[in-house]
């Protein structure tokens, strides 16, 4: 299974459900809470132009009551979909609090390469440490970050920022002939 961003949170939990997966791939996987993420990537991206105006301070509040309503389970079970992160509905964030993707990951029997884009600022080396303090332990697993690498595993120098993604670009190779690597030695 190959998963990447919310896709990569996900795999843990899709492997569980089934015998018929050798390993799995985590691509720029969040391994914190995905609210805790979404707050993060607001406040990287209000920073951006080194200027933290009104709206940017009042996008924050609006964005640090969503995630307080998340973590709240009474609040989180009335509240409107526009009352939370993203817009999405009581019942998608009931689900994700109810999912704890390191200690699935920590079931798993597979093997699982995680793989990081170090200038990524949608997920971030936070994550990517998170998962490698906790699923280290198990010498089946590997760890790869890539220091110019974004989010979309695309080669960029700098700070990166969502102009990034509007130009045309392809996985770095070195990302896929290492995930070959890993498929041919497990």
């Amino acid at each position: 299974i190959v998963g990447h961003s919310l896709g990569a949170m996900c795999a843990p939990m899709i492997a569980k459900k089934t015998k018929d997966v050798s390993g799995i791939i985590l691509l720029a996987g969040p391994s914190r809470q995905f609210e805790d993420v979404i707050l993060e990537q607001i406040k990287y991206l209000a920073q951006l132009d080194s200027v933290l105006d009104d709206k940017d301070k009042k996008q924050i509040i609006e964005i640090e009551n969503q995630c307080k309503t998340v973590k709240d389970g009474k609040l989180l079970k009335k509240a409107e979909a526009k009352s939370l992160p993203l817009g999405m509905p009581s019942f998608y964030w009931q689900s994700i609090k109810q999912y704890d993707v390191i200690k699935t990951a920590k079931s798993v029997k597979q093997p699982i390469l995680i793989l990081q884009g170090e200038r990524d600022y949608q997920v971030t080396m936070t994550d990517f440490n998170i998962w490698k303090n906790e699923l280290s332990s198990n010498s089946k697993n590997k760890f790869i970050s890539y220091p110019k690498l974004n989010h979309l595993f695309i080669k960029g120098e700098g700070i990166c920022t969502p102009a990034e993604y509007q130009k045309s670009g392809n996985v770095n190779e070195d990302v896929i002939k290492d995930i070959v690597a890993w498929i041919k030695s497990n």
